[in-house]
């Protein structure tokens, strides 16, 4: 095959065999044809590779979990190969090191894919890995929890952390007319709900609280009522017959504003599994 070759010259020592079967499928065929592949592949791996990570596949596994982990493979090596150039040439410019992290973390990924039941979260797990692929220095730890965050999350909370990451970066496009009213609409949230999840997300660390307090704007009222005060005095001991300056009372609360805000965790994790 034209692509597999690209793997072969583009490595010292081939990519791993996880690596290698994902991308091999359908890599010269078209969209359609290359999918129907992809889920004769999927079955292969689940029934010969896919035993060593889903305890009691061997016989006791139900049909719809087989049935579900099939079909999250398939999703899975389909948006794969939606990037499939990108990922040969980010795979054959890493040294064999970490060639073997990233295949060792495609298996840790595979065992996520399986098991999810939210099928459009895939394709930011495949966005990770895309983006992950492109890192000279590979942390397993580090991915590992940002996968194991993802994997708490549901879609409807990472459309609300979405939803923020696009105010923070001011997107110019359409996209950036989204708001939380359509973001409710579209998954059927009350703003109680909504505000739900932003508390999920605040525990979780993707979003946090901003507190400004008006101190500024309290001292300038401070300064104002201080400087009628001396004016006052002065003109008192000046013994002139005019009214003196009227001291008005100076009204200083300690007012506090608090807003939620995207954190730097959140955005970083969002730019992590978010479009190519």
């Amino acid at each position: 095959m034209k692509n597999r070759g690209k793997i072969a010259d583009g490595s010292k020592a081939g990519f791993g065999l996880v690596t290698d079967s994902l991308l091999d499928v359908g890599a010269d065929m078209g969209a359609e044809a290359a999918k129907e592949s992809i889920t004769s592949l999927a079955g292969e791996l689940f029934l010969d590779g896919m035993s060593s990570f889903v305890p009691g596949v061997s016989g006791a596994v139900s049909t719809y979990k087989r049935k579900r982990a099939e079909k999250n493979l398939t999703e899975l090596v389909y948006h794969l190969h939606k990037s499939h150039d990108k990922l040969i040439e980010n795979l054959s410019k890493q040294t064999e090191e970490n060639q073997e992290k990233l295949d060792k973390l495609l298996h840790f990924i595979l065992e996520i894919v399986v098991d999810e039941y939210q099928e459009e979260k895939i394709e930011y797990m495949v966005n990770g890995y895309i983006h992950l692929t492109e890192h000279e220095e590979i942390t397993s730890d580090f991915v590992m929890h940002y996968y194991d965050m993802l994997k708490q999350l549901r879609m409807v909370d990472i459309a609300v952390l979405r939803l923020y990451c696009k105010k923070y970066y001011l997107y110019d496009s359409e996209e950036a007319q989204e708001t939380f009213q359509s973001v409710m609409e579209k998954h059927g949230m009350s703003y109680e709900q909504y505000n739900s999840v932003r508390e999920t997300l605040k525990r979780n660390g993707l979003l946090e609280l901003e507190i400004k307090d008006d101190v500024d704007k309290d001292m300038t009222k401070l300064e104002e009522g201080i400087n009628k005060i001396v004016s006052y005095i002065g003109h008192i001991n000046s013994n002139k017959k005019s009214s003196p300056p009227r001291i008005a009372k100076v009204d200083i609360k300690q007012k506090s504003k608090e807003r939620i805000k995207l954190s730097k965790f959140g955005r970083n994790f969002y730019e992590f599994f978010g479009e190519i």
